[in-house]
């Protein structure tokens, strides 16, 4: 009258298992998603490390070589020249507007050589112009008081960047 009922059937044990595979499926795809954003992360933090870096090298130069109201440099180059300076190179750079065109990959100290190879997969690229003091977001053709440094941290795919940018002035 009394059945011994231990154990499971076999019936029992499939649907348990259907029901498992079914409910860890959609527990590891989120782990895997969770697993690929924190390399992401990781890398998005050196490069936005790597431009802040290169951005604390610029601002620590002078406004322009003829500047006389901040950090003077002395020089004979007229203020409405951008880029680097008739023979200044990376090590010799001295004011802001030098590292204009500034891009290599991979990324290069302040004396020009090469960082550890962990960095290899990362670009670093400079851009630098005059902005109003009305519109600090677009470059204008002539000079002003305002230059606009944009400094961009570039690896993997197109479109994978950091983009950091400042406004410095010569008041």
């Amino acid at each position: 009258m009394f059945k011994n009922e231990q154990g499971m059937t076999l019936l029992e044990v499939i649907l348990m298992i259907l029901v498992l595979s079914v409910g860890l499926t959609g527990v590891l795809v989120y782990f895997i998603q969770g697993v690929k954003n924190s390399s992401n992360s990781q890398i998005a933090t050196v490069a936005n490390v790597l431009a802040q870096d290169l951005m604390e090298e610029i601002r620590s130069k002078c406004w322009d070589e003829t500047s006389t109201t901040v950090a003077p440099c002395g020089g004979t180059v007229t203020a409405s020249t951008i880029g680097a300076d008739g023979g200044e190179t990376r090590a010799t750079y001295d004011d802001v507007d030098d590292f204009n065109g500034l891009s290599n990959s991979p990324p290069k100290d302040s004396q020009g050589n090469s960082m550890p190879a962990a960095f290899n997969d990362y670009t670093r690229a400079v851009s630098v112009c005059y902005v109003a003091s009305s519109d600090l977001n677009t470059c204008i053709g002539g000079t002003s008081n305002y230059k606009k440094i944009t400094v961009t941290v570039s690896w993997g795919s197109v479109g994978d960047n950091v983009q950091l940018v400042n406004v410095v002035t010569n008041h």
